[in-house]
């Protein structure tokens, strides 16, 4: 992450310069499988504040401050309803906790500041103001919405620099107006935050439990709907009713080799997976998962191995005998300086089981070549790390 500021929208950023200086230390770039967004460093043990839509549901994420450092951190908490969750990274981060604002509400056409970034991004400044404050529901400000496009987590500063609030995905408080974004006041997560107000060894081993935002009952991640009250529930990529069919025998497929799809998905079409070709395997291939937009092919891809420094061409010749051999529905092939293996499958008639006998039969042949390419030219294989 580098220190370069980019600003956006109108105010004075001279006026703010001293105080985003010493607020920049404490954002948070985040990285969640294929999924990537801002957070914040919000108490004393380093525990960061970010948007649950813009993690999705994992245990284990990925954090880059803004020196430079990278460590492991882990979900701890998370209010599905309020869009927010909680990391504790692996070790105190030695940053400094964003002061947040006493429970003053925000004021319409108050100035406010968002910082954010994101992982091999330089740090971004938007300056903004307040351009809607929802009605209080039970006595609390559900949120309100700054005039700018900002990406999820990000910290909402007032003019001293302090939070205010956290940039989320808040049904019913954005999307009135068009380059507008919703944020979480910094009193609505309090109680979540004192909640892991402890030391990091105490948070270790905690995961946070993911409750129905209509019901507050406990749900099951691997579902698409509340059991309790049967809503939807909220996903960062929401199922298609148009390709329900096609997603329940991914999700099913998936679910048999124990991967929980909703926590692969990176995208509206696509799920990326990390397997092992046998149990006891020290590495994983990662197969990326992609339907069409009509929901009749299945497209699955492993990357196997770079292309050698040298030896070109007894490289790709032989690359072409692989794929005059038997290979059955596999194919080899090379984008830019990676080697591949795929395979297209039209859906119709597919079964649940082979959705998982396709991706297991595709994890074999991807390892078989990867180290026969390795062995024979010593191209550098390609897959993700065995604790993926």
């Amino acid at each position: 992450m580098t220190s370069q500021l980019a600003a956006h929208g109108d105010g004075d950023l001279a006026l703010l310069h001293e105080r985003v200086a010493r607020a920049r230390r404490s954002v948070v770039a985040i990285r969640a499988g294929a999924l990537v967004t801002t957070g914040w460093v919000a108490l004393g043990n380093g525990v960061v504040v970010t948007s649950r839509r813009g993690l999705g549901y994992p245990t284990e994420v990925a954090l880059t401050f803004e020196d430079g450092r990278s460590m492991a951190g882990r979900v701890v908490a998370a209010d599905v309803g309020r869009d927010v969750a909680l990391v504790a990274p692996a070790e105190p981060p030695g940053v400094a906790a964003l002061a947040v604002r006493a429970p003053a509400e925000p004021r319409l056409g108050e100035r406010a500041a968002v910082l954010s970034c994101l992982p091999g991004q330089s740090l971004r400044l938007a300056v903004a103001r307040v351009s809607h404050v929802a009605r209080k529901v039970d006595g609390q400000l559900p949120g309100f919405e700054l005039d700018v496009t900002a990406p999820l987590g990000a910290p909402v500063l007032d003019p001293e620099g302090r939070a205010i609030g956290v940039v989320a995905a808040l049904p019913g408080v954005a999307g009135e107006l068009p380059g507008h974004s919703a944020v979480l006041p910094a009193g609505a997560f309090q109680p979540l935050l004192a909640l892991v107000d402890r030391p990091l060894g105490e948070l270790r081993d905690r995961a946070p439990v993911y409750r129905c935002p209509a019901c507050e009952e406990p749900f099951d991640i691997e579902s698409d709907r509340c059991l309790g009250c049967g809503r939807l529930l909220p996903h960062a990529f929401a199922p298609s009713p148009a390709r329900a069919g096609v997603e329940r025998m991914i999700r099913q497929g998936l679910s048999s080799l124990g991967i929980i799809a909703n926590r692969a998905r990176v995208g509206p079409r696509a799920w990326r997976i990390a397997q092992r070709p046998f149990p006891t395997a020290e590495t994983a291939t990662q197969v990326d998962i992609e339907i069409d937009e009509a929901g009749r092919l299945l497209t699955l891809r492993a990357p196997v191995v770079g292309v050698p420094a040298a030896n070109h061409e007894p490289f790709y010749r032989f690359l072409l005998t692989m794929n005059d051999q038997t290979t059955g529905e596999f194919r080899v092939s090379i984008t830019g300086d990676e080697v591949a293996v795929s395979c297209v499958a039209a859906l119709e008639g597919f079964a649940d089981h082979e959705v998982a006998l396709l991706i297991d039969g595709l994890v074999q042949i991807a390892d078989e070549y990867r180290r026969t390419l390795a062995e024979t030219f010593e191209a550098g294989p390609r897959f993700e790390s065995a604790g993926r």
